[in-house]
């Protein structure tokens, strides 16, 4: 597991070059080495944030240049970007019982309101989901799915929230499925394909009844399989 205490020190590096004007957009920002090593932390936490940047749109790369600083409201994305990554796996329930409420809240207004491009992005991130062996692309078709969901409601607001859970959750989902593929207890990989798969077809038949059903008992299954993993 790896410390919260090296999270924190990028993004008050971050945020202090914010504040003193030493990063403004359009800079090229430090090598995730560079930072690592001047920050006497593992690269691999200077990743986590540098993605969670990428995700919030704060950072932009450029093939053979490197990584860009880009505009907008930075002050406010590295606030959330500090929400986003000083979790840990340990932060699992409070995850769960947030996802919850946002994708069980907003399954009326997708069902009501999704339109043919979510549905072929929805049945795009199911079929790597279906097929892929990478945890990694796996991880990311299962939070772009759920992502995709929430922005078929149509609500911006609902939807950008959601983007700071997905920071938490892509974490989890990524040692999750890891485990999965390492052993696949109990047959789990092939009911999650289903349970993704039955997400997608209620969204196509606009059954919000059944698609926040479908939700409740997917979080469930999540809750139950990972207890069982952080057992095992």
């Amino acid at each position: 597991m790896l410390s919260t205490e090296g999270y924190q020190k990028v993004i008050e590096k971050f945020m202090k070059s914010l504040q003193d004007g030493t990063l403004a957009a359009g800079d090229k920002i430090y090598s995730e080495n560079q930072l690592a090593r001047s920050l006497n932390i593992p690269r691999a936490q200077v990743h986590e944030v540098y993605s969670a940047l990428s995700i919030l749109g704060v950072l932009y790369g450029q093939q053979g240049r490197g990584t860009f600083l880009g505009g907008g409201d930075l002050g406010q994305n590295t606030q959330i970007l500090y929400l986003m990554t000083l979790t840990a796996a340990g932060d699992f329930q409070n995850v769960l019982m947030v996802r919850r409420i946002l994708e069980t809240g907003g399954a009326r207004m997708a069902a009501a309101n999704r339109t043919e491009e979510h549905l072929e992005h929805l049945r795009s991130f199911a079929r790597i989901i279906e097929t892929s062996s990478d945890p990694q692309a796996l991880t990311d078709a299962d939070t772009a799915l759920h992502a995709e969901v929430l922005k078929a409601t149509g609500n911006a607001l609902l939807h950008c929230l959601f983007q700071i859970v997905i920071g938490y959750m892509a974490r989890i989902s990524l040692q999750h499925w890891t485990d999965v593929l390492e052993q696949n207890p109990q047959g789990r990989r092939e009911d999650y394909i289903s349970q993704h798969w039955a997400l997608v077809h209620a969204v196509e038949r606009g059954d919000a009844d059944e698609l926040r059903q479908l939700l409740e008992h997917h979080f469930d299954t999540l809750e139950r399989n990972y207890g069982l993993y952080e057992n095992g």
